[in-house]
């Protein structure tokens, strides 16, 4: 029997399919291929640029032929569109070529601004953003291309989950400030889309396959030993619906170095092998941890050290050689994961009153110290100062969302490289989450707590919402209420763009007698989690079947992230797989046939 292969069906298909005339290579059409063209080189070069972050020059190597490979890729499929004006310029208007001479002259420019903002050559993280958002400008002055291929797409199978019924929680004013929040999602967090299968008439069914918003989930592998079939479970559910992974535990001090100078890698190593194969990147938690017994969990300050340190009136040589000790700390740790771990929680609750080990020793000048130390080493990572809010850990003392922003404030004004701010976001009564035993009918109001959130927003920093628990109020379909109202909060926030999920699996997650877990002990989503998903697989994921317009062109609002589009092509299914990123403007992206 003679095997036909799919790729030489699928070009046999697309070739004796009526194409629309071309109308010419002219200045409009080739400024689009043009910009198609330089946005490769731009995604390239910025590439190339976070590969300089590895440790080993074999591996720098190794991921700079892949960002080669993803250019020539990329500027092949730039190449490959037959008649790029009926791509980026519909109904040949006669403007365009004027406004794809404007958009590529402000591509420029734009890069030349973000570059003065960056702190010369070494400020590397600024540098990849600024090569980022110039890539993304020039696409959007032209087209990004999308093989075809042959079937109709992977699609993943997503438990759709309940929404909550808000008005049994939420008064007026708070439904309110969810409302709003819904209103600002709508151009945050979504864009307009072309795409151009050159096919006028032609029904097309777009399903959007993953988020591009930074959600998140921790792992400890030690919750998973002699149970593999747990962690399966687990990488189902994170895989459907995160892009990130925390490593939990396995960084922390303690963790980390158990001995003096004994360093101990094994548990993270293993655990960003899982995430990378998986294709998760990892988030780093946490550098500077002040918790001591009685107020931790045993994984912060290592015993040894608090062994060495026990008083916290030190002498001049003490202090030093608790600051060497800290600093080797983090040129080995962060210096080992270079390029490996994007984003470290570089600081966790230094200015919670149960947590000041460290600034009792060493002073508050050691959290600039511990950001400093840990941009040298790894200048492409994003470096998070990590704390908690009263408006959130209700009952207990510390610091509120005011006290957090001044503080940011006062180090970004002293050169401290911080780049966003991280806020613990476990919604209950601060002691319960201590283990003693409260009143968990208590609650945090949704526009006392939108006002928190605005505050820290007031730093101009990204915020991350971090270590996120739903556990009050306790009774199911409150708890489902606070989460949604919470959520869509989040979402509709210019300033927010990372959400950690602390208890995705109830099973594995910290003090899980709390039951927070989106899914319970038995796998099965809580209430809560039954809300949670419904924004996820339903409320926020693009999904719908558009007939392509008299260009072969079809057009709508998508939220950011990856999509699969599929049509029939002579009785049989074709697909293209691409992602709608933040940028200016319509996002078009052009279906093109296989070369063969």
């Amino acid at each position: 029997m003679r095997i036909v292969r799919p790729a030489i069906v699928l070009a046999c298909l697309l070739s004796l399919l009526p194409v629309l005339p071309a109308r010419g290579a002219g200045p409009a059409c080739s400024g689009a291929r043009k910009s198609c063209i330089t946005a490769a080189a731009w995604t390239r070069r910025a590439c190339d640029r976070n590969c300089e972050r590895l440790p080993e020059q074999p591996e720098v190597a190794e991921c700079q032929a892949t960002c080669r490979a993803a250019r020539a890729m990329a500027e092949a499929a730039c190449r490959d569109v037959v008649d790029p004006c009926a791509v980026s310029c519909p109904d040949a208007d006669p403007s365009c070529t004027t406004r794809r001479r404007d958009c590529r002259l402000a591509a420029r420019r734009g890069r030349e601004t973000c570059r003065a903002r960056c702190d010369g050559r070494r400020d590397l993280r600024c540098l990849i953003a600024c090569d980022r958002e110039r890539a993304a400008a020039d696409a959007a002055c032209g087209f990004v291309g999308a093989t075809v291929a042959a079937g109709p797409g992977q699609i993943p199978t997503l438990p759709a989950g309940r929404p909550a019924d808000l008005s049994v929680l939420l008064d007026d004013a708070e439904r309110a400030v969810v409302a709003a929040a819904d209103d600002r999602a709508a151009t945050l967090r979504t864009r307009p889309l072309r795409l151009w299968v050159g096919r006028p008439g032609v029904e097309v069914t777009v399903t959007q396959t993953r988020h591009g918003f930074s959600f998140g989930f921790p792992i400890d592998f030690r919750e998973f030993q002699g149970a593999p079939q747990d962690l399966d479970f687990y990488a189902g559910i994170a895989l459907d619906h995160t892009n990130l992974v925390v490593a939990e535990t396995s960084l922390k001090w303690r963790v980390a170095e158990p001995a003096p100078g004994q360093f101990f890698f094994d548990l993270a190593d293993q655990e960003l092998a899982w995430a990378r194969g998986l294709g998760f990147p990892v988030k780093g938690h946490t550098l500077l941890w002040g918790n001591a017994p009685p107020f931790s969990s045993g994984s912060g300050i290592p015993d040894w050290l608090r062994a060495q340190f026990p008083n916290p009136n030190l002498s001049a040589a003490e202090r030093e050689e608790l600051r060497t000790l800290l600093r080797r700390r983090v040129e080995t740790t962060v210096g080992r994961y270079r390029g490996r771990i994007d984003v470290w929680d570089v600081t966790n609750e230094t200015l919670n009153i149960f947590t000041q080990w460290f600034m009792a020793r060493l002073g508050p000048g050691i959290v600039n110290d511990i950001f400093r130390w840990t941009r040298d080493v790894d200048p492409g990572a994003q470096l998070v100062f990590n704390e908690w809010i009263t408006e959130v850990f209700t009952g207990l003392p510390g610091a509120s969302a005011a006290d957090v922003r001044d503080r940011v404030e006062e180090l970004l004004a002293a050169g401290v490289p911080i780049d966003a701010i991280g806020q613990q976001a476990h919604f209950v009564p601060g002691l319960a989450y201590a283990g003693a035993t409260v009143d968990l009918s208590q609650r945090t109001r949704i526009d006392d707590y939108a006002v928190a959130l605005d505050t820290l927003a007031e730093a101009g920093l990204p915020v991350h919402i971090t270590e996120t628990n739903f556990i009050a109020p306790a009774e199911p379909e409150a708890r489902a209420a606070q989460a949604e109202a919470l959520m869509r909060l989040w979402w509709g926030h210019p300033a927010v763009e990372q959400i950690v999920f602390w208890a995705l699996w109830n099973k594995v997650s910290a003090r899980s007698y709390l039951q927070s877990g989106l899914w319970d002990d038995a796998g099965v989503l809580t209430r809560h989690g039954e809300a949670v998903v419904s924004l996820l697989n339903d409320r926020w994921r693009t999904r719908a079947v558009v007939t392509a317009d008299p260009n072969g062109a079809i057009e709508l609002r998508a939220t950011l992230g990856e999509y699969v589009a599929s049509w029939d092509e002579g009785g049989s299914p074709v697909h293209v797989e691409f992602r709608v990123e933040q940028g200016p403007g319509t996002a078009v992206v052009a279906a093109v046939a296989p070369r063969v």
